[in-house]
């Protein structure tokens, strides 16, 4: 009788990778999953925890595949933690991990500039242009790209906006724009966007697995259909709090004189200008690159899955998932 074949998954206990210990666990693998914190009685039924803080050393792995998706992603954080977290975190995860054939890094779509609407692997990037969240998120592609991956697999997957149940960023941000009983927008939201349902990152994380390609891999990541922002948010929403909601849009031009001011103030904390930018201006990911090359069809959509997210907020609490964000727990 084989055995489960082995896979270590970081940042277990966030709402990519607590989905990901849940995936791999349904197809029986043997799931190593590591998180900073002391580990929920849920993640311990379902894998082997390895508690570990990433900003330093961690212990070897031996694994088939190793998928980092810890990261600190935050608009206010310091540059410091940034680095100390995202570049630093994944070295070290490389190190612990050289033995495993398959290394799975989820970057993210702010490695991309704001300044263009559609994106592909290919183009070259300014790393000035980008958030210090979407620095350090370049920054560590960039050292894993160094590193010699012959006889290994690299894959560096760039979703945007990852949602779905579960979700404890993009979920919460969108939540607070409702405001006594209106959404409260910045602008109209009349922009065009890619989303990444989780269950398609998990998708592409399978093809890259299950393909014979050896060396270093870019793709982007995202649902196949391409969103207008206002449309999803007001559909969602309204779902959510269970009528239709009215849309009220502020003006962009007094909003982000706002963003930079307290920017520079240092007050700023989710309301940055570049998180301004984020749901103002349009970025789509072209995703021929891992269609061509891993045969990838996205099988979730947004609108398939509103009521299952309004169901899930509706269960967990409208007050707790919207003012909560990363605190919510693995079990959920």
């Amino acid at each position: 009788m084989s055995h489960p074949k082995r896979i270590f998954i970081t940042g277990s206990t966030g709402f990519v990778g607590a989905s990901l210990v849940r995936h791999f666990a349904a197809q029986s693998w043997d799931v190593r999953a590591l998180g900073r914190g002391a580990a929920p009685k849920a993640l311990l039924d379902l894998a082997h925890y390895v508690q570990a803080d990433l900003r330093n050393p961690i212990p070897a792995q031996s694994d088939e595949v190793v998928i980092h998706a810890a990261a600190l992603a935050s608009d206010s954080a310091s540059w410091t933690d940034l680095e100390q977290a995202n570049v630093k975190g994944t070295q070290h995860v490389f190190e612990a991990t050289k033995d495993c054939p398959c290394f799975i890094y989820i970057s993210s779509s702010s490695v991309y500039p704001l300044a263009k609407p559609e994106h592909e692997e290919s183009e070259s990037i300014d790393i000035q242009q980008l958030s210090p969240y979407g620095r350090s998120k370049r920054l560590a592609e960039a050292w894993l790209l160094e590193q010699d991956w012959s006889g290994r697999k690299l894959f560096i997957l760039r979703p945007r906006a990852i949602y779905g149940v579960g979700d404890r960023v993009l979920l919460p941000r969108l939540m607070r724009l409702v405001r006594l009983g209106r959404i409260i927008a910045p602008g109209d939201m009349r922009v065009q966007s890619s989303l990444t349902h989780i269950k398609n990152l998990s998708a592409a994380i399978d093809l890259c697995i299950d393909t014979d390609r050896t060396g270093a891999h870019i793709f982007n990541v995202a649902d196949q259909e391409v969103y207008e922002m206002r449309a999803i948010v007001q559909g969602l929403l309204s779902e959510i709090h269970g009528r239709e909601l009215p849309f009220g849009a502020l003006p962009l031009g007094v909003l982000g004189s706002i963003a930079q001011f307290l920017e520079r103030m240092g007050w700023s904390r989710q309301f940055t200008p570049y998180a301004l930018a984020a749901v103002s201006k349009a970025s789509v990911l072209n995703l021929q690159k891992i269609e061509v090359e891993l045969g990838y069809s996205a099988p979730a959509t947004l609108w398939d899955s509103i009521p299952e997210i309004a169901a899930w907020v509706q269960k967990t609490g409208l007050e707790r998932v919207k003012n909560a964000e990363s605190e919510l727990p693995f079990s959920i």
